[in-house]
C-alpha cells in the first residue's frame, strides 16, 4: 500500500532523548521533593532501580491504568518514579489532582530542556517536506515548544510540515464524536510476555488522527506513524490499520514488542536509523 500521509512522534523520535532531558529530570525532580516536603535522592533512586530490574510491571498511570511503560524515556520515568514517592508518602492521594500537579510539572520541567537531535534528524525532515507526501508532527508537547526546537534544527521546507502539540496520548478514552473506525478499535490488547494489557482507546489522540485523515482525505491503510514508544505513539494507529514505525533508540525494545511487531509482516517495523522512516515511506533512504 503506497504512503499517502505520514505521522510523526516528535521527543524521542526525531531527538535525542536521553540528552535533551537530562535538566529536566533535574528540575521536575526537585518539585517533587519539594511536593513531598523531603529530599530523598536514596528513595527516588531505589525505585528508579526497582523499575529497571521489572519493566513490565511498572508504567505511567493515568486514571488508574499504566498508559506506558517506565522505562521508555527520561520522562516517563520520571513521572513513574513520582507516582511511586506518592504513593509511598501519602501525597496527592486524589487521582485528579495528581495528574493535574503532574502535568503542570512536566510542562515547567520541559521549558528547561536541551535541543538536542538524532543523527540524520535534519536530512530528513528536509526530504519529508521536499517529497510532497503530506508530513506531520503529532505530540504531546506544546505546539510552541516543539516548533522552537524545530526552527533552532532549521531543517529547508519546515513549513510545509504540520505540528500538532498537546496530543495527550495517554489519555484514554472515548472520543468526543463517534466514529465507526475508532469504534472498531478494541479496549485491551494482550502481549505475550506483558504481564498487563495495553490500551489502545486513545480518544484524544483519535481525534488529532481524524482531523488528519478528514484533511489529507486518504484511508487509514495509507498514512505511515512513526513514534518511539509503542503504547503512546502506535497502538492505536495499528489498531486502526495504519502502518508504523518504531523508532529504536539506545534503550533496546522490549522483547515483547519486537516479537509483536515481527508478527505484523509489513505493516510494521522498527530500527534506530531515522532514513528508515524514508525507505518505509518509499522515499529514498
Amino acid at each position: 500500500m503506497a504512503t499517502k500521509c505520514i505521522i510523526l512522534d516528535f521527543d524521542g523520535t526525531f531527538t535525542d532523548v536521553e540528552r535533551e532531558a537530562a535538566p529536566f529530570v533535574e528540575v521536575y525532580r526537585e518539585a517533587v521533593f519539594d511536593l513531598l516536603g523531603r529530599e530523598d535522592a536514596a528513595v527516588w533512586e531505589e525505585r528508579a532501580a526497582e523499575i529497571a530490574r521489572n519493566p513490565g510491571r511498572y508504567g505511567w498511570i493515568h486514571d488508574g491504568r499504566i498508559v506506558a511503560p517506565a522505562g521508555a524515556d527520561p520522562y516517563i520515568r520520571s513521572t513513574s518514579i513520582a507516582q511511586l514517592l506518592f504513593e509511598k508518602y501519602g501525597v496527592l492521594r486524589g487521582e485528579a489532582t495528581r495528574t493535574a500537579v503532574l502535568t503542570v510539572l512536566y510542562h515547567l520541567a520541559y521549558e528547561r530542556t536541551l535541543t538536542a537531535f538524532r543523527p540524520r534528524a535534519k536530512e530528513v525532515l528536509e526530504a519529508l517536506a521536499a517529497s510532497g507526501v503530506p508530513t506531520f508532527v503529532v505530540t504531546n508537547a506544546r505546539t510552541e515548544a516543539a516548533l522552537k526546537k524545530l526552527r533552532t534544527l532549521g531543517p529547508e521546507g519546515l513549513s510545509k510540515i504540520e505540528v500538532h502539540g498537546d496530543a495527550r496520548k495517554y489519555v484514554v478514552a472515548e472520543p468526543e464524536t463517534e466514529d465507526a473506525r475508532f469504534s472498531r478499535v478494541p479496549a485491551e490488547i494482550l502481549l505475550p510476555g506483558l504481564e498487563r494489557p495495553v490500551y489502545p482507546r486513545r480518544g484524544r489522540y483519535w481525534e488529532k488522527l481524524a482531523h488528519i485523515l478528514q484533511t489529507t482525505n486518504v484511508a487509514p491503510e495509507e498514512v505511515l506513524v512513526c513514534g518511539d514508544i509503542y503504547e503512546l505513539d502506535l497502538a492505536l494507529p495499528l489498531a486502526l490499520g495504519m502502518q508504523v514505525h518504531m523508532v529504536t533508540g539506545p534503550r533496546a525494545p522490549a522483547a515483547h514488542e519486537v516479537a509483536f511487531f515481527e508478527s505484523l509482516g509489513a505493516r510494521a517495523s522498527h530500527g534506530d536509523d531515522l532514513g528508515q522512516i524514508l525507505a518505509r515511506a518509499g522515499l529514498s533512504g
